[in-house]
């Protein structure tokens, strides 16, 4: 029995001490500063991106600036020439057909048989190479505005380009078109007479 009553006392105390433990590790969790508290690494190397209030941007009408420019002028007589060029020679290609053709439909029922299948291969020659010409005449004058327009749009880049770096632009809006119905003018910066002025070399007309 004594031995018995010993073996009781000290489980006791042992469970005792367990609890006293578990209560001390209980109150340090719940006290450990959150500062201490260690975060996944990735989650410590993640980057937090916050936009900037102080950003800004420009804007400006792009067909606006291209017009303006003295070259503008110049290239543009240069495509309506050509332009009146091809279609005269369309017009006067079609001109030919019609009177062919008024003449073979008056003459048609006169014909002989492989005559008039002769007659009927040329008008359809002549219509198939009047449409080809119209065709070519399109890509071409397109080929053209392209390669004429380019130095003045390249101009422009390169003016976009100094006035951003500049003025500290973010981007640069083209309103052309409706495309920007509305602009907050506390972020936003008209920018159609720097562009104007640095295309006449720092002077507007």
């Amino acid at each position: 029995m004594k031995f018995l009553s010993i073996f009781l006392s000290l489980f006791a105390t042992v469970a005792w001490a367990q609890n006293v433990d578990t209560l001390v590790v209980s109150e340090k969790i719940d006290t450990i500063p959150v500062s201490e508290i260690q975060m996944p690494q990735e989650l410590e190397t993640q980057e937090t991106v916050v936009p900037s209030p102080e950003m800004v941007f420009g804007y400006f009408s792009y067909d606006e600036a291209l017009r303006f420019m003295p070259e503008y002028k110049n290239v543009k007589n240069n495509l309506d020439n050509l332009s009146k060029q091809f279609k005269a020679e369309a017009d006067r290609s079609e001109a030919e057909f019609n009177k062919k053709y008024e003449a073979f439909l008056d003459e048609q029922r006169d014909l002989a048989p492989s005559i008039l299948k002769k007659r009927q291969a040329e008008l359809q020659d002549m219509l198939e190479r009047n449409i080809a010409f119209k065709d070519e005449a399109q890509r071409l004058l397109s080929e053209a505005e392209q390669e004429g327009y380019a130095p003045l749009k390249a101009k422009i880049t390169v003016v976009l380009n100094k006035i951003g770096m500049e003025q500290g632009l973010a981007f640069v809006l083209n309103t052309d078109s409706n495309a920007v119905p509305y602009i907050n003018s506390a972020v936003g910066v008209d920018i159609n007479l720097l562009v104007k002025k640095e295309l006449l070399g720092g002077k507007v007309r």
